[in-house]
């Protein structure tokens, strides 16, 4: 019998040592990593899309599972591939190798084959951790992978700061080697149920999630919401690091204001997603994001400072809320076997990153070097992007509302109002209720008056209209 509780465990483990490294791989670390190989705004748009490219090749994991024999041996087999390619990354920078096809060709890999071990782990969590515990546990484990992050976000930013920049990256990359290994050794340990480790992978059906209309709705969120990410996110740090010019030291301790945030946010969302369902924790998450863009868009070198604390704290109460809720609701509308799913949901990421990073990348390009005045103010062409990757967020959190998943309705009574008493109950659902697409509503005038009870209080009226609008 597997022993779910010590998988459990050791899962915590495993994602904090995960996350030690792969933080690494993220914002203005890579970006800096990623500049010393003399990777381009395009080199770069496209590498930090590439985790998300590689999904689409999850629909392969059936078949390679059943190749390797089962879908444990599939994920240890594939996370020491992929992770131990960062063994490398010192090894370049100690012999003054610097090409961007370098630390693209590492990404590549490491996200073609990670992607296998994203899919198989998927699958076989979800067997591990009760539906109902969901949101807690996982809440729990994205606070201990923060704790892990902030340690090491303090390190590699101390370690950029060295007076000699090569001797700061080896320890930096040093340090993401020793943690990739780990975090797959500790895989390795994981005690999975013997039915999902002994039995013979299913060829996985990437049609039928489409032919259900719910997650059809999920999958074009899923395709708006990854191509707003993935057609702004690298021009962030990049923005930060090669136009501004920010300490990184600055920028690390930003980062860590974030994951603080973050670690007190988790545990509140967990018990949130699972009492009022994981689409509204996700809805709120997304809705606070759309703020980063327009804070970017006006943030300059003489402002950056305050901007930056500002963003750190609004994306610490978004990404904890969004990291959180979208698995969940993942797996909350997926169906058995939900291989296809996972797939499907892969596929479409990928396909959008493809095209964001892409046209991302080429636009940044042209932007680079322009300067735009507007009113007498100076603005740099990568601003731009910041602008479009707002309006595309807006525009993905309208498509979520249509999507139907398990939604409790907020509930609040009314103290402070002398109408108290007539309302004692009012329910909300926050912020769906902000983007919820115009339909027609019964009012009180359209109702035939025989069907209106002569006592009905306006509290029923408007339990009515929300009926309708579901």
């Amino acid at each position: 019998m597997a022993n779910s509780s010590k998988t459990m465990s050791l899962s915590v483990l495993e994602g904090g040592t995960y996350n030690a490294f792969f933080i690494a791989t993220q914002g203005f670390i890579f970006t800096t990593i990623a500049i010393y190989f003399n990777a381009s705004p395009l080199f770069i748009s496209i590498m930090t899309s590439f985790p998300i490219i590689a999904q689409m090749f999850q629909i392969f994991s059936s078949r390679i599972n059943r190749i390797i024999g089962s879908k444990k041996r599939s994920l240890i087999i594939n996370a020491f591939i992929s992770r131990s390619l960062f063994i490398l990354l010192p090894i370049f920078i100690f012999f003054d190798v610097k090409s961007p096809y370098i630390i693209l060709s590492i990404i590549l890999l490491f996200s073609l084959f990670g992607t296998f071990v994203g899919n198989t782990w998927t699958v076989l969590i979800k067997k591990v951790v009760p539906f109902e515990k969901r949101g807690k546990y996982f809440a729990f484990r994205n606070i201990f992978s923060s704790f892990t992050g902030i340690i090491m976000l303090y390190l590699y930013s101390m370690f950029l700061e060295f007076p000699n920049f090569k001797v700061g990256l080896l320890w930096v990359t040093s340090l993401m080697a020793v943690f990739s290994i780990l975090s797959a050794f500790l895989l390795l340990k994981h005690d999975f149920p013997e039915g999902d480790v002994r039995e013979s992978s299913n060829n996985i059906n990437i049609f039928q999630p489409f032919k259900e209309r719910n997650f059809r709705d999920f999958l074009i969120f899923i395709f708006v919401w990854s191509f707003a990410i993935e057609f702004s996110r690298p021009y962030f740090s990049y923005y930060e690091v090669a136009i501004l010019n920010i300490n990184y030291q600055f920028l690390g301790n930003m980062a860590i204001l974030t994951s603080v945030i973050s670690m007190i946010l988790y545990l509140f969302y967990g018990v949130l997603a699972d009492k009022f369902g994981s689409k509204n924790v996700l809805s709120l998450g997304i809705f606070i994001s759309t703020f980063s863009p327009l804070m970017y868009f006006l943030m300059n070198s003489t402002n950056y400072r305050s901007i930056l604390f500002l963003n750190s704290i609004f994306a610490a109460f978004a990404w904890s809320a969004i990291n959180l809720a979208i698995f969940n609701l993942l797996l909350e509308i997926s169906k058995e076997p939900s291989d296809n799913y996972i797939a499907a949901n892969s596929l479409v990421s990928g396909i959008a990153a493809i095209i964001a990073s892409i046209s991302g990348g080429f636009l940044a390009n042209h932007l680079r070097d322009i300067e735009i005045t507007f009113l007498g103010d100076s603005y740099h062409g990568i601003q731009l992007i910041f602008i479009i990757g707002f309006t595309l967020r807006i525009v993905a959190v309208t498509i979520l509302s249509e999507v139907k998943a398990i939604e409790k309705p907020i509930r609040y009574k009314g103290i402070f109002s002398s109408e108290a008493a007539l309302f004692r109950r009012r329910e909300i659902n926050i912020p769906i209720a902000l983007f919820r697409r115009n339909k027609k509503k019964e009012t009180k005038k359209e109702l035939p008056k025989k069907e209106l009870p002569k006592k009905e209080l306006p509290s029923d009226i408007i339990e009515k209209d929300k009926q309708d609008e579901q």
